[in-house]
Protein backbone atom coordinates (compact mmCIF):
# COMPACT_ATOMS: atom_id res chain seq x y z
CA UNK A 1 0.00 0.00 0.00
CA UNK A 2 2.89 2.05 0.60
CA UNK A 3 4.05 2.49 -2.43
CA UNK A 4 1.25 3.23 -4.16
CA UNK A 5 -0.15 5.64 -1.23
CA UNK A 6 1.21 8.63 -3.59
CA UNK A 7 -0.52 7.74 -6.47
CA UNK A 8 -3.92 7.07 -4.73
CA UNK A 9 -3.57 10.48 -3.33
CA UNK A 10 -2.85 11.50 -7.06
CA UNK A 11 -5.60 10.15 -8.43
CA UNK A 12 -8.15 11.02 -5.75
CA UNK A 13 -7.21 14.89 -5.68
CA UNK A 14 -7.95 14.33 -9.67
CA UNK A 15 -11.80 13.41 -8.52
CA UNK A 16 -11.45 10.42 -9.39
CA UNK A 17 -12.85 7.17 -7.26
CA UNK A 18 -10.28 4.41 -6.53
CA UNK A 19 -10.65 0.59 -6.15
CA UNK A 20 -8.07 -1.47 -4.56
CA UNK A 21 -7.38 -4.95 -5.22
CA UNK A 22 -5.18 -6.84 -2.39
CA UNK A 23 -4.07 -10.23 -2.17
CA UNK A 24 -5.01 -11.24 1.19
CA UNK A 25 -4.11 -15.03 0.92
CA UNK A 26 -1.49 -17.25 -0.53
CA UNK A 27 -1.85 -21.19 -0.70
CA UNK A 28 0.88 -22.38 -2.33
CA UNK A 29 3.14 -20.56 -4.80
CA UNK A 30 2.32 -17.47 -6.45
CA UNK A 31 3.62 -14.51 -8.45
CA UNK A 32 3.27 -12.15 -5.54
CA UNK A 33 2.53 -12.19 -1.71
CA UNK A 34 -0.06 -11.38 0.43
CA UNK A 35 -0.19 -7.76 0.33
CA UNK A 36 0.25 -6.88 -3.12
CA UNK A 37 -2.41 -4.46 -4.68
CA UNK A 38 -3.52 -3.42 -7.76
CA UNK A 39 -5.70 0.01 -7.51
CA UNK A 40 -7.79 1.07 -10.48
CA UNK A 41 -8.77 4.74 -10.93
CA UNK A 42 -12.67 5.35 -12.62
CA UNK A 43 -11.16 6.97 -15.27
CA UNK A 44 -9.72 3.73 -16.41
CA UNK A 45 -6.11 4.24 -14.88
CA UNK A 46 -4.16 1.53 -13.08
CA UNK A 47 -0.81 0.90 -10.69
CA UNK A 48 0.20 -2.02 -9.30
CA UNK A 49 -0.41 -5.76 -9.89
CA UNK A 50 -1.59 -8.92 -7.69
CA UNK A 51 -0.17 -11.49 -9.86
CA UNK A 52 2.30 -11.81 -12.68
CA UNK A 53 -0.26 -10.38 -15.23
CA UNK A 54 -2.51 -13.91 -15.34
CA UNK A 55 -5.36 -12.58 -13.39
CA UNK A 56 -5.13 -9.21 -13.82
CA UNK A 57 -7.79 -8.64 -16.59
CA UNK A 58 -10.68 -10.47 -14.70
CA UNK A 59 -9.81 -8.12 -11.35
CA UNK A 60 -9.85 -5.15 -13.78
CA UNK A 61 -13.07 -5.80 -14.81
CA UNK A 62 -14.32 -6.54 -11.43
CA UNK A 63 -12.83 -3.46 -10.16
CA UNK A 64 -14.53 -1.11 -12.71
CA UNK A 65 -17.86 -3.19 -11.67
CA UNK A 66 -17.35 -2.11 -7.91
CA UNK A 67 -16.58 1.60 -8.81
CA UNK A 68 -19.70 1.30 -10.63
CA UNK A 69 -21.62 0.58 -7.53
CA UNK A 70 -21.02 -3.31 -7.06
CA UNK A 71 -20.65 -5.33 -3.38
CA UNK A 72 -17.04 -5.77 -2.95
CA UNK A 73 -15.86 -8.83 -3.20
CA UNK A 74 -13.22 -11.60 -2.79
CA UNK A 75 -12.03 -13.48 -5.47
CA UNK A 76 -10.11 -16.74 -5.43
CA UNK A 77 -8.15 -17.68 -8.59
CA UNK A 78 -6.14 -21.58 -9.00
CA UNK A 79 -5.37 -23.58 -11.88
CA UNK A 80 -8.45 -25.81 -12.42
CA UNK A 81 -9.48 -27.38 -15.67
CA UNK A 82 -11.71 -25.05 -16.31
CA UNK A 83 -9.95 -22.26 -15.91
CA UNK A 84 -6.87 -23.13 -17.68
CA UNK A 85 -7.18 -21.24 -20.77
CA UNK A 86 -8.91 -18.37 -19.04
CA UNK A 87 -7.48 -17.35 -15.97
CA UNK A 88 -5.25 -18.95 -13.06
CA UNK A 89 -1.81 -19.09 -11.83
CA UNK A 90 0.74 -20.82 -14.19
CA UNK A 91 2.73 -21.72 -10.49
CA UNK A 92 0.38 -24.11 -9.64
CA UNK A 93 -0.46 -22.01 -6.54
CA UNK A 94 -3.96 -19.99 -5.15
CA UNK A 95 -4.42 -16.74 -4.08
CA UNK A 96 -7.74 -14.43 -2.74
CA UNK A 97 -8.14 -11.49 -3.53
CA UNK A 98 -10.13 -8.54 -1.81
CA UNK A 99 -11.95 -6.03 -4.31
CA UNK A 100 -13.14 -2.64 -3.19
CA UNK A 101 -13.38 0.84 -2.98
CA UNK A 102 -10.55 2.97 -1.24
CA UNK A 103 -12.04 5.19 1.35
CA UNK A 104 -9.78 8.48 0.77
CA UNK A 105 -10.04 9.19 5.00
CA UNK A 106 -7.75 5.67 4.88
CA UNK A 107 -5.29 7.50 2.50
CA UNK A 108 -5.02 10.69 5.14
CA UNK A 109 -4.93 8.62 8.17
CA UNK A 110 -1.82 6.68 6.57
CA UNK A 111 0.09 9.45 5.58
CA UNK A 112 -0.59 10.99 9.12
CA UNK A 113 1.38 7.99 9.85
CA UNK A 114 4.16 7.86 7.71
CA UNK A 115 4.82 12.01 8.40
CA UNK A 116 5.45 10.63 12.09
CA UNK A 117 7.82 7.83 11.17
CA UNK A 118 5.82 5.81 13.60
CA UNK A 119 4.72 2.12 12.41
CA UNK A 120 1.03 1.07 12.13
CA UNK A 121 -1.09 -1.72 10.90
CA UNK A 122 -3.69 -2.19 8.81
CA UNK A 123 -7.09 -4.36 9.23
CA UNK A 124 -9.73 -5.04 5.99
CA UNK A 125 -12.67 -7.22 6.66
CA UNK A 126 -12.62 -9.49 3.68
CA UNK A 127 -15.05 -11.94 5.28
CA UNK A 128 -18.38 -11.50 6.70
CA UNK A 129 -22.19 -11.22 6.56
CA UNK A 130 -21.62 -7.20 6.07
CA UNK A 131 -18.71 -4.81 6.28
CA UNK A 132 -16.69 -6.45 3.62
CA UNK A 133 -13.96 -4.16 2.71
CA UNK A 134 -14.39 -1.98 6.56
CA UNK A 135 -10.88 -0.69 7.41
CA UNK A 136 -9.00 -0.28 10.41
CA UNK A 137 -6.08 1.30 11.48
CA UNK A 138 -4.15 -0.13 14.55
CA UNK A 139 -1.41 2.09 16.35
CA UNK A 140 0.06 1.26 19.79
CA UNK A 141 -2.54 4.07 20.73
CA UNK A 142 -5.39 4.32 18.98
CA UNK A 143 -7.65 2.35 16.50
CA UNK A 144 -9.28 4.16 14.23
CA UNK A 145 -11.53 3.78 11.52
CA UNK A 146 -15.09 1.68 10.43
CA UNK A 147 -13.83 -1.61 11.59
CA UNK A 148 -12.60 -0.72 15.23
CA UNK A 149 -14.77 -3.06 16.53
CA UNK A 150 -13.67 -6.35 15.00
CA UNK A 151 -10.09 -4.93 15.73
CA UNK A 152 -10.48 -4.33 19.57
CA UNK A 153 -11.28 -7.86 19.83
CA UNK A 154 -7.70 -9.01 18.98
CA UNK A 155 -4.30 -9.25 21.11
CA UNK A 156 -2.37 -7.09 19.38
CA UNK A 157 0.96 -7.31 21.17
CA UNK A 158 2.20 -9.59 18.58
CA UNK A 159 2.16 -7.22 15.91
CA UNK A 160 4.82 -5.28 17.15
CA UNK A 161 7.34 -7.91 16.21
CA UNK A 162 9.56 -8.72 13.01
CA UNK A 163 9.09 -10.33 10.63
CA UNK A 164 6.25 -7.77 9.44
CA UNK A 165 3.84 -10.40 7.49
CA UNK A 166 0.09 -10.44 6.88
CA UNK A 167 -2.04 -12.31 8.35
CA UNK A 168 -5.85 -13.61 8.09
CA UNK A 169 -7.35 -13.96 11.48
CA UNK A 170 -10.87 -14.90 12.30
CA UNK A 171 -12.55 -12.98 14.79
CA UNK A 172 -16.04 -14.32 14.70
CA UNK A 173 -17.89 -16.80 13.33
CA UNK A 174 -17.53 -16.42 9.64
CA UNK A 175 -15.99 -12.66 10.05
CA UNK A 176 -12.30 -12.70 8.79
CA UNK A 177 -9.69 -9.75 8.67
CA UNK A 178 -6.44 -9.48 6.60
CA UNK A 179 -4.14 -7.28 9.53
CA UNK A 180 -1.12 -6.29 7.75
CA UNK A 181 1.62 -4.04 9.16
CA UNK A 182 4.09 -0.94 7.79
CA UNK A 183 6.94 -1.03 10.35
CA UNK A 184 10.20 1.43 9.79
CA UNK A 185 12.72 -0.02 7.42
CA UNK A 186 14.89 -2.86 9.27
CA UNK A 187 18.44 -1.06 9.98
CA UNK A 188 21.78 -2.53 8.83
CA UNK A 189 24.83 -1.28 10.70
CA UNK A 190 27.83 -1.65 9.23
CA UNK A 191 31.10 -1.65 11.33
CA UNK A 192 34.14 -0.76 9.20
CA UNK A 193 34.47 1.37 6.07
CA UNK A 194 36.03 -0.91 4.24
CA UNK A 195 35.84 -2.16 0.51
CA UNK A 196 33.36 -4.67 1.17
CA UNK A 197 31.39 -1.95 2.79
CA UNK A 198 30.92 0.15 0.03
CA UNK A 199 28.90 -2.69 -2.79
CA UNK A 200 27.30 -3.90 0.75
CA UNK A 201 25.75 -0.73 1.65
CA UNK A 202 24.44 -0.47 -1.87
CA UNK A 203 22.44 -3.33 -2.09
CA UNK A 204 21.22 -3.32 1.88
CA UNK A 205 19.70 -0.02 0.42
CA UNK A 206 18.00 -1.11 -2.91
CA UNK A 207 17.01 -4.30 -0.31
CA UNK A 208 14.64 -2.01 1.76
CA UNK A 209 17.34 -1.67 4.54
CA UNK A 210 18.27 2.19 6.37
CA UNK A 211 22.17 1.69 6.42
CA UNK A 212 24.22 2.96 8.65
CA UNK A 213 28.16 2.61 8.80
CA UNK A 214 30.59 3.41 11.30
CA UNK A 215 34.10 3.57 11.75
CA UNK A 216 37.02 5.80 13.84
CA UNK A 217 38.87 6.59 10.63
CA UNK A 218 37.11 9.79 8.75
CA UNK A 219 39.13 8.49 5.80
CA UNK A 220 37.24 5.17 5.71
CA UNK A 221 33.74 6.60 7.08
CA UNK A 222 33.26 9.34 3.97
CA UNK A 223 29.80 10.04 2.57
CA UNK A 224 32.34 10.13 -0.73
CA UNK A 225 32.95 6.41 0.19
CA UNK A 226 28.82 5.75 0.85
CA UNK A 227 26.48 7.44 -1.34
CA UNK A 228 24.12 5.25 -0.13
CA UNK A 229 24.10 5.00 3.50
CA UNK A 230 21.65 7.33 5.33
CA UNK A 231 23.86 7.83 8.12
CA UNK A 232 27.84 7.60 8.00
CA UNK A 233 29.68 8.54 11.97
CA UNK A 234 33.10 8.46 12.54
CA UNK A 235 33.19 7.29 15.73
CA UNK A 236 34.50 4.28 17.57
CA UNK A 237 31.88 1.14 16.99
CA UNK A 238 31.18 0.48 20.23
CA UNK A 239 30.59 4.58 21.23
CA UNK A 240 28.45 4.72 18.11
CA UNK A 241 26.44 1.44 18.91
CA UNK A 242 25.72 3.48 22.49
CA UNK A 243 24.04 5.66 20.86
CA UNK A 244 22.49 4.44 17.91
CA UNK A 245 18.91 2.56 18.49
CA UNK A 246 19.39 -0.88 18.40
CA UNK A 247 16.82 -3.28 18.12
CA UNK A 248 14.73 -6.71 17.04
CA UNK A 249 14.97 -5.21 13.61
CA UNK A 250 18.51 -3.78 13.60
CA UNK A 251 21.48 -6.13 11.28
CA UNK A 252 25.19 -5.94 12.66
CA UNK A 253 27.90 -6.18 10.44
CA UNK A 254 31.52 -6.10 11.51
CA UNK A 255 33.99 -5.97 8.96
CA UNK A 256 37.04 -4.17 9.81
CA UNK A 257 39.62 -7.11 10.61
CA UNK A 258 41.19 -4.90 13.40
CA UNK A 259 41.16 -6.81 16.97
CA UNK A 260 40.84 -2.60 18.16
CA UNK A 261 37.85 -2.10 16.39
CA UNK A 262 36.09 -5.34 16.23
CA UNK A 263 36.64 -6.67 19.89
CA UNK A 264 34.60 -3.74 21.36
CA UNK A 265 31.80 -3.61 18.89
CA UNK A 266 31.24 -7.06 19.29
CA UNK A 267 31.25 -6.83 23.40
CA UNK A 268 28.54 -3.93 22.89
CA UNK A 269 26.78 -5.43 20.12
CA UNK A 270 26.24 -8.78 22.54
CA UNK A 271 25.03 -6.44 24.89
CA UNK A 272 21.78 -5.44 22.23
CA UNK A 273 18.78 -7.49 21.01
CA UNK A 274 19.85 -6.87 17.15
CA UNK A 275 18.33 -9.84 14.83
CA UNK A 276 21.95 -10.66 13.52
CA UNK A 277 25.54 -10.28 14.14
CA UNK A 278 27.80 -11.30 11.94
CA UNK A 279 31.41 -10.76 11.52
CA UNK A 280 33.81 -11.03 8.66
CA UNK A 281 37.18 -13.37 8.82
CA UNK A 282 38.75 -16.90 8.57
CA UNK A 283 37.65 -19.73 11.10
CA UNK A 284 41.28 -19.49 12.29
CA UNK A 285 40.78 -15.37 12.93
CA UNK A 286 37.26 -16.69 14.41
CA UNK A 287 38.87 -18.62 16.66
CA UNK A 288 41.31 -16.24 18.04
CA UNK A 289 38.74 -13.34 18.39
CA UNK A 290 36.17 -15.74 20.58
CA UNK A 291 39.24 -16.70 22.93
CA UNK A 292 40.36 -12.93 23.86
CA UNK A 293 36.73 -11.71 24.31
CA UNK A 294 36.67 -13.68 27.54
CA UNK A 295 38.32 -11.08 28.75
CA UNK A 296 35.34 -8.57 27.48
CA UNK A 297 33.06 -10.46 29.95
CA UNK A 298 31.63 -12.49 27.04
CA UNK A 299 30.43 -16.15 27.69
CA UNK A 300 30.70 -18.91 24.63
CA UNK A 301 27.10 -19.29 24.66
CA UNK A 302 26.58 -15.59 24.35
CA UNK A 303 29.32 -15.61 21.03
CA UNK A 304 26.95 -18.60 19.66
CA UNK A 305 24.69 -15.60 18.44
CA UNK A 306 27.52 -14.35 16.07
CA UNK A 307 27.89 -15.70 12.60
CA UNK A 308 30.95 -16.19 12.02
CA UNK A 309 32.75 -16.79 9.60
CA UNK A 310 29.87 -14.28 7.83
CA UNK A 311 27.51 -15.13 4.97
CA UNK A 312 26.16 -18.12 2.46
CA UNK A 313 28.61 -19.81 1.09
CA UNK A 314 28.27 -18.68 -2.41
CA UNK A 315 32.08 -18.83 -3.11
CA UNK A 316 32.22 -15.11 -3.77
CA UNK A 317 35.99 -13.39 -4.40
CA UNK A 318 35.38 -9.99 -5.53
CA UNK A 319 34.10 -7.42 -3.19
CA UNK A 320 30.92 -7.29 -4.32
CA UNK A 321 30.50 -11.35 -4.41
CA UNK A 322 31.58 -11.04 -0.88
CA UNK A 323 28.75 -8.08 -0.05
CA UNK A 324 25.86 -10.39 -1.75
CA UNK A 325 27.28 -13.12 0.15
CA UNK A 326 26.87 -11.55 2.79
CA UNK A 327 23.35 -9.63 2.66
CA UNK A 328 21.91 -12.85 1.26
CA UNK A 329 22.93 -14.09 4.66
CA UNK A 330 21.38 -11.36 6.56
CA UNK A 331 18.21 -11.32 4.09
CA UNK A 332 18.24 -15.47 4.83
CA UNK A 333 18.12 -14.14 8.56
CA UNK A 334 15.29 -11.63 8.46
CA UNK A 335 12.88 -13.92 6.54
CA UNK A 336 13.52 -17.10 9.27
CA UNK A 337 15.25 -19.29 6.21
CA UNK A 338 18.71 -21.25 5.94
CA UNK A 339 20.17 -19.78 2.94
CA UNK A 340 20.49 -23.20 0.17
CA UNK A 341 19.53 -24.12 -2.92
CA UNK A 342 15.73 -24.24 -3.28
CA UNK A 343 15.33 -27.01 -5.28
CA UNK A 344 16.41 -28.96 -2.18
CA UNK A 345 14.22 -27.08 0.00
CA UNK A 346 11.11 -28.64 1.39
CA UNK A 347 8.20 -26.68 1.94
CA UNK A 348 6.30 -23.02 0.46
CA UNK A 349 8.80 -20.99 -0.98
CA UNK A 350 7.44 -17.76 -0.08
CA UNK A 351 6.01 -17.08 3.00
CA UNK A 352 2.69 -17.66 3.62
CA UNK A 353 -0.01 -15.42 4.11
CA UNK A 354 -0.66 -17.01 7.90
CA UNK A 355 3.03 -16.10 8.75
CA UNK A 356 2.99 -12.77 11.75
CA UNK A 357 2.10 -9.16 11.50
CA UNK A 358 2.56 -6.25 12.95
CA UNK A 359 1.71 -2.48 13.22
CA UNK A 360 2.55 0.76 15.52
CA UNK A 361 2.02 4.41 16.49
CA UNK A 362 1.37 7.75 15.66
CA UNK A 363 -1.23 10.95 16.22
CA UNK A 364 -4.16 10.36 13.93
Amino acid sequence: MIDLLTTMENWLADGEQVAVATVVRVIGSAPRPAGARLIVSSGGRMAGSVSGGCVETTVYGEMMEVLAGGMPRLLRFGITDDMIWDVGLACGGTIEVLVHRLDPALVRAARRCLASGEPFALATVIAGQAGVGDWALITRNQILGPGETWVASLPLDGLWRQPAVGRVHTVAPGVELFIEPFLPPPTLIIIGGVHVAIPLSRFARELGFRVVVTDPRATFASRERFPDADQVLVAWPDEALARLPVDSSTYLVLLTHDPKIDEPALATALKTEAAYIGAIGSRKTHAQRFERMARWGVTAEELQRVYAPIGLDLGGQTPEETALSIIAEVVAVKNGRQGGFLRQAAGPISPSSNGPRVPGSCNL
